[in-house]
């Protein structure tokens, strides 16, 4: 039986995480994450934009960044799942866009560690003089090692992640309290000369200071009283970045010409030179570096639990649901994570990484926001321990703004970043294939029109020929095409058939038939017969029986228990009853196959047990290889 997301998601089968993690703790790591590196860099880049204006652009991101967080704090007390974002828009707009706004936050996250990354040692440069070698051996290092952490155990993390939270707020809370008292009203008052378009834009680049609400989501399932604990830290930690953020923007403004500020690649030490001296600026300075790579561990050790969960769900390979039996931990998920995360790394610089995770972010919180609303009309009476204000009306402008913002991208940046996204599509439908037969039916209607004009560029010319020289005279006889595409091949199989025999096409989608019953009709062909199959695809029609021939074109390798499948077309077939089912393996080169397909024995001996003696070959191609599967049942 083909698995359905209710089998899948039993709470007998699915693996669990540890719950350790005290509310105490869990608001420092949330801090440490919200903050990120946008305070260490981002007063320059606004200041360049809308000097000593732009700390109007930061207090109107506080309020929306409040706002959001309202939400997710809503949001997280309705499902205190590991799987956050992913889990919440699945519940407001379906399974298809939790999971493009699950991957596209797992995207978000492993930029933004490379970000990180890459920005604390802009501040270590400071200290050290490094050369761009170096500094990449450097990062490299610290992501393996942050990830080697997570895999020892969420303990082990979190021990070193409280270590990193505490330099955070030391860092800026010495910054705000010494520079406070060098502050000149002067250097705040020009705020005229600057349109106040660019107090808009910097609000754009100053979102980021903010981002990371969704980490604090991830670790749900290792929260102890997550229905309560995390909508705390959500308002508490948002409230204390601000209260920090807006603190020492001011105090840095007031204190250095912002001129200074729009010019320096570390603004904070520029301030931190001036109230603090040469000295206190390098103590800074190691205080920023290990700040920064704090945020970037907090990424490391949360962001696999957002991919375990997409695993755990069927929406990604099962693999990545692995816990480890020792550590407890999803040690497959943060395997994965490394690799990305470094090559990604090796993309980029601090900025050109930040205009790209700018508008998937934005993208993700608009979405996340959005479903504050939907459920509330939706699912009006789930409970809700913490309830946002006006949730029906809130979300949605906020929404609207952060798209409005979203649109100060260059339109290329926007697109380099969704190309990333769109590599989930395909990852997405081949579970689909596996686990969802209903959501399969649906793709599948709605992809009729491509796949009636694509089938035949799959099925090669050659490849008929191979089919129907393996069939031989197949005039009068009983014919099954299963659950093949809208083909010309059809055509070819009606004709040597004739008008004695039947050609029986299948299909989950009524859609499908519907259009190569057309194309037959167009062309006057009389001996065709249409057959609706169910989801479950070895549940076959009764009156689907006596065939002479069987043959399937791209379909088998998508089923989740194929010796099912052949069992029933086995009984269906008459004795020295021929087939030849054709598959493609390997595509793009980096598309997974199912085990069974990946040795010409194991095949051999599945179809062996439904009662088929067959023969194999591959096929090499450039995009896909071709499986060629052909014998009789014996």
């Amino acid at each position: 039986m083909v698995r359905t997301p209710a089998s899948a998601n039993s709470s007998t089968e699915r693996p669990k995480l540890k719950a350790s993690i005290p509310f105490s703790v869990l608001l420092l790591l949330g801090i440490n994450a919200i903050i990120g590196t946008g305070i260490f860099f981002v007063p320059g880049i606004a200041a360049k934009l809308a000097g000593p204006g732009s700390i109007i652009s930061w207090t109107a991101v506080a309020v929306l960044a409040l706002i959001i967080a309202a939400c997710f704090a809503e949001l997280s007390s309705m499902f205190p799942k590991s799987g956050g974002v992913y889990e919440y828009t699945k519940q407001g707009f379906g399974e298809f866009a939790g999971f493009m706004v699950g991957w596209t936050s797992w995207i978000v996250a492993n930029i933004t560690i490379a970000m990180l990354t890459i920005g604390a040692l802009d501040y270590f440069g400071a200290l050290i003089q490094l050369t761009g070698l170096q500094k990449l051996l450097i990062a490299i290092g610290f992501i393996l090692g942050m990830n080697y952490i997570s895999y020892r155990g969420v303990d082990v993390s979190v021990k070193v992640l409280l270590v990193l939270s505490v330099c955070t707020i030391m860092s800026l809370w010495t910054l705000l309290t010494w520079g406070v008292y060098y502050v000149s009203i002067e250097n705040l008052m020009p705020l005229s000369i600057f349109p106040k378009v660019s107090i808009v834009i910097a609000m754009l680049y100053i979102l980021e200071t903010f981002f990371g609400w969704e980490t604090i989501t991830y670790l749900a399932e290792e929260t102890k009283d997550p229905t309560t604990s995390i909508p705390k830290v959500m308002l508490w930690g948002t409230a204390s970045v601000i209260i920090l953020a807006l603190g020492v923007v001011a105090v840095s403004l007031g204190a250095v010409n912002w001129q200074i500020l729009a010019n320096s690649a570390t603004p904070l030490l520029e301030a931190a030179n001036v109230f603090m001296g040469q000295t206190g600026a390098r103590f800074i300075a190691v205080l920023v570096f290990l700040n920064i790579i704090g945020g970037a561990a907090a990424w490391i050790v949360v962001t696999p639990r957002l991919i375990f969960a997409l695993g755990r769900d069927k929406l990604l390979p099962d693999a990545l649901s692995k816990i480890h039996p020792v550590h407890q931990t999803p040690y497959y998920a943060i395997g994965l994570q490394s690799i990305l995360t470094i090559l990604i790394l090796l993309s980029g610089s601090y900025k050109l990484l930040l205009e790209m995770v700018l508008p998937l972010a934005i993208f993700m919180y608009a979405m996340v926001i959005l479903t504050v609303t939907i459920l509330r009309f939706t699912h009006a009476d789930l409970p809700r321990p913490f309830k946002m204000p006006f949730g029906k009306v809130v979300p949605v402008i906020t929404a609207m703004i952060l798209i409005f913002l979203a649109a100060g991208i260059e339109l290329k940046t926007t697109i380099s970043g969704f190309m990333f996204v769109l590599l989930g599509i395909p990852l997405f439908l081949i579970e689909a294939m596996l686990y969802r037969p209903k959501t399969v039916k649906k793709l599948l209607s709605f992809s009729v029109g491509v796949t009636s004009r694509t089938t035949d560029m799959w099925l090669k010319p050659r490849t008929r020929k191979y089919i129907l020289a393996h069939f031989g005279n197949l005039r009068g006889k009983r014919v099954m095409n299963f659950g093949t595409d809208v083909s010309k091949f059809n055509h070819e199989l009606s004709s040597k058939i004739t008008n004695t025999g039947k050609l029986f096409i299948t299909h989950v989608s009524r859609d499908h038939l519907d259009a190569s019953k057309n194309m037959a009709e167009n062309r006057g062909l009389q001996n065709i017969v249409y057959y609706l199959e169910n989801e479950q695809r070895h549940k076959i029609h009764p009156k689907l029986k006596n065939f002479d021939a069987i043959v399937s074109i791209g379909v088998l390798g998508y089923m989740q228990d194929p010796h099912k499948v052949l069992g029933e077309l086995s009984k269906r077939t008459n004795k020295s009853g021929k087939i030849y089912f054709v598959d493609y393996t390997n595509v793009l080169k980096i598309m997974p196959d199912q085990e069974w397909m990946k040795d010409g024995d194991q095949i051999k001996k599945l179809f062996k047990k439904a009662g088929f003696n067959v023969h194999v070959a591959k096929e090499r191609g450039f995009f896909w290889d071709t499986l060629h599967i052909y014998g009789k049942k014996v």
